[in-house]
């Protein structure tokens, strides 16, 4: 099977830590943890979602930790999230929020009131490149494909991801385009909750192409659902 990925130009891995607040910080250095609780800032099947509970299965397998259970929380690219566990730190001990890129973007735009710095990061979790897919029966062959469309039209041209305006897969698919030397302001993208949600999109041909993580994108390509140019882009 030919995998088929456009991996943006000039784009920054995207890097993910889970981190919580100050206040929940508890004394000793026990070898096992009974339990932890994920909070994790956004929908089911997006990024966030799969580095805390993949992050929640290594923990309990290992022995490190007794159980794990997780709860999703999203609204406002994040915001929502942060501000519970910052506003509700003192009944939230044992509590870890996926923290990455996207939050700690909005935070420093003043989306939302809540920092990131009122966060303590705890352990780096995973680093990831970010990539544009197509459908495994898309007439685009390769990333100039999608550059030519854009270029002539850019409205003809949507592109999903699963997360806010604003948010990293909509600055991935900009950036994207400017370093082909297009211009980065007109992408229409289209946001949504979660990486599955906006998966969906491209499925149904609501949107032309998807902007995710490239781990979520071979996952894709293996399952026949998206394909690969005919070479990287760095």
């Amino acid at each position: 099977m030919k995998l088929s990925f456009f991996k943006a130009a000039a784009v920054a891995g995207l890097a993910s830590v889970v981190a919580f607040s100050p206040l929940t910080q508890a004394g000793g250095h026990s070898k096992k943890i009974d339990s932890i609780h994920f909070l994790i800032p956004g929908g089911a099947g997006g990024g966030w979602d799969g580095t805390a509970r993949g992050t929640g299965d290594v923990l309990t397998r290992s022995g490190l930790v007794g159980n794990a259970s997780y709860e999703n929380m999203s609204g406002g690219g994040g915001g929502k999230a942060i501000g519970y566990l910052i506003e509700n730190a003192k009944s939230n001990s044992g509590t870890l929020m996926v923290n990455s890129t996207p939050i700690v973007i909005r935070s420093l735009t003043k989306v939302f009131p809540q920092s990131f710095r009122d966060l303590t990061p705890i352990a780096g979790t995973i680093g990831d490149y970010a990539a544009l897919v197509v459908k495994a029966d898309s007439d685009i062959k390769s990333f100039k494909d999608l550059v030519k469309i854009y270029e002539k039209d850019p409205n003809e041209l949507a592109i999903a991801g699963g997360s806010v305006a604003g948010g990293m897969d909509h600055l991935v698919a900009a950036l994207a385009m400017k370093s082909a030397g297009a211009d980065p302001l007109s992408v229409k993208y289209l946001p949504f909750d979660a990486g599955g949600e906006a998966m969906a999109s491209l499925l149904s041909g609501e949107a032309d192409a998807l902007s995710t993580g490239l781990s979520e994108a071979v996952g894709l390509a293996e399952q026949g659902e998206v394909k690969q140019s005919m070479g990287f882009h760095h």
